[in-house]
């Protein structure tokens, strides 16, 4: 049998039993990775154990033997297919073989970390552009590669080292996107409360530093980027306080000056934009660019720095915007650190600074946060406009939770499971609230609805004639007969008033009734008399 066409396509059973019979020996793993077929979709479809049980079951009595060498003999063959010249089949070998190795981890015979390990030597030798070609890969087999991964074991710690050096080698400004998803990708890894992504020590960023020009002494330029060192690293001013009068001054001075620009230049009316301005050769020397490249590790800053195109910056609205938004926020922080203030409550004390800032510095902060928010009439729109001041509170108020997360030592949010017994006696719990209740002795839960709901309503009884009908003057005048005993027979004086009122009342009624019966001459001659009288003479 041809061993090589064999080789070509991936055998069933049957083929493999009889290319382990015909070589009378043990496959290597290059032999089982090569049988696997190319596949042109390799980066987005994941290969399945399904895909090559019947390949499988011809050399499971292998699968011992190769799981202890698949880390040694898995790297040799990595290195190997890492020199082919055609990327596509590159890629798609390279596919198989990880794929290969999640697929034996699946099913028994490894370890996931030496998924990893490939995958973090694979990076490691391939460049910017191939990584982010490659990157498809993880992403579709995010299930496998980050399944209850834990930061602090293996491999949990293996994805985050080479995610972090590959990070590292990104550039910041042309690689975002790429950066962006590798990020995502750790976000959805480790839960929110993983240890080694949230910064529990509330680390700042001191490694971003902006380089400028320091041989101009105080000049607006020189004390104006100054600033930036205690953005990027606001604790200087709580360990050295003898700093924090000269950051006083200085902003003071910043805030001025930029208030002196905002009417110069409008988001429709921008001269030329610092972002578009290319400066020149010596220009860039000057800043830390790399017109020298005699320091490998300069990094470019994100601000130009140069003096000539400080006026140009200062003109620019977003540049403005930029520098407010970076004071609110070095407001808020610090504070939260004044004198005499009560530390939150908390159990993380390595965020709690033990140091303070000066109430007058606090005033000052305050009284420039409150600017910025409510920035005042004179000011023009353009740079404090109310839409950018209420992106600036969200973010402040979006942090002061995370802040209050961390001061708490960053408890998970993830709850544990609910005991199978507690199930149970919820499911009881409900079953008897549905069931069969007593009848309640009143139908309509009180006793004063009870008796209203037997009341008989309906329009029968609106055609009742008694309902309506008006009595005559002979049932009046025996009504007021039998209040006048109850007159003659009372002692009581309040008794007597009312009996007195009902028979004024009734008498009242009676000669109207009378009218209406046809005396009515005789109602207005006996108007004056009672109407017994008018009854007896009618």
């Amino acid at each position: 049998m041809d061993v090589d066409a064999l080789l070509e396509k991936s055998p069933s059973s049957s083929e493999a039993q009889s290319l382990c019979t015909s070589a009378n020996a043990s496959p290597s793993l290059a032999d089982i990775v090569n049988s696997i077929a190319l596949r042109p979709d390799a980066l987005t479809v994941p290969l399945e154990p399904s895909d090559l049980l019947d390949f499988l079951n011809g050399f499971i009595s292998e699968f011992t033997a190769t799981a202890q060498i698949l880390e040694v003999e898995g790297k040799k063959l990595l290195y190997s297919y890492a020199t082919i010249e055609d990327d596509a089949e590159r890629v798609q070998r390279v596919c198989n073989l990880i794929d290969f190795a999640l697929i034996l981890y699946e099913l028994g015979h490894g370890e996931l970390r030496v998924a990893h390990e490939f995958i973090e030597d694979l990076l490691d030798i391939q460049t910017i552009d191939w990584c982010q070609s490659f990157w498809p890969y993880i992403s579709h087999r995010e299930d496998r590669l980050a399944n209850n991964l834990d930061g602090q074991k293996r491999p949990g710690r293996d994805l985050i080292r080479y995610c972090n050096a590959l990070l590292r080698r990104l550039s910041k400004t042309q690689n975002s996107s790429f950066a962006g998803k590798i990020l995502i990708f750790l976000a959805n890894a480790f839960p929110l409360s993983e240890r080694s992504g949230i910064n529990p020590r509330g680390e700042f960023d001191t490694d971003n530093i902006t380089v400028w020009e320091t041989n101009d002494g105080e000049s607006l330029h020189s004390r104006f980027w100054t600033l930036q060192r205690v953005f990027a690293d606001p604790t200087t001013l709580l360990t050295k306080p003898d700093l924090q009068v000269a950051f006083r001054d200085t902003l003071k001075i910043v805030i001025d000056e930029l208030r002196k620009h905002a009417s110069v230049g409008t988001t429709n009316e921008r001269t030329k934009s610092p972002a578009s301005v290319v400066p020149t050769p010596a220009e860039t020397s000057a800043v830390g660019t790399p017109a020298e490249s005699e320091d490998e590790t300069t990094f470019v800053p994100k601000w130009l720095t140069s003096k000539s195109l400080f006026e140009l910056q200062l003109r620019d609205p977003l540049f403005r915007r930029a520098i407010y938004a970076q004071t609110f926020f070095i407001c808020d922080f610090l504070l939260g650190h004044v004198v005499d203030t009560p530390s939150p409550p908390g159990t993380n004390k390595s965020v709690m600074y033990p140091c303070t800032i000066t109430t007058d510095l606090a005033k000052f902060l305050k009284t420039t946060q409150d600017t910025i928010s409510r920035p005042p009439s004179t000011w023009a729109a353009v740079d404090l406009e109310p839409a950018f001041t209420r992106s600036l509170k969200s973010v402040v108020a979006r942090d002061s939770n995370w802040q209050t997360w961390k001061l708490n030592n960053s408890p998970s949010f993830e709850k544990p499971v609910v005991p199978a017994y507690e199930i149970d006696e919820a499911k009881k719990e409900i079953d008897s609230r549905r069931g069969t209740k007593r009848a309640y002795r009143f139908n309509m839960g009180t006793p004063a609805l009870s008796r209203l709901s037997n009341t008989p309503t309906g329009i029968d009884l609106l055609r009742n004639k008694q309902r309506y009908a008006i009595p005559g003057p002979v049932e009046y005048c025996e009504k007021i007969r039998e209040l006048r005993d109850v007159l003659v027979d009372t002692t009581d004086p309040e008794l007597a008033r009312e009996t007195k009122e009902g028979i004024a009342s009734k008498e009242w009624r009676g000669l109207r009734a009378a009218r209406a019966q046809g005396t009515r001459y005789e109602f207005a001659r006996y108007f004056t008399g009672s109407l017994e009288a008018l009854l007896r003479d009618s």
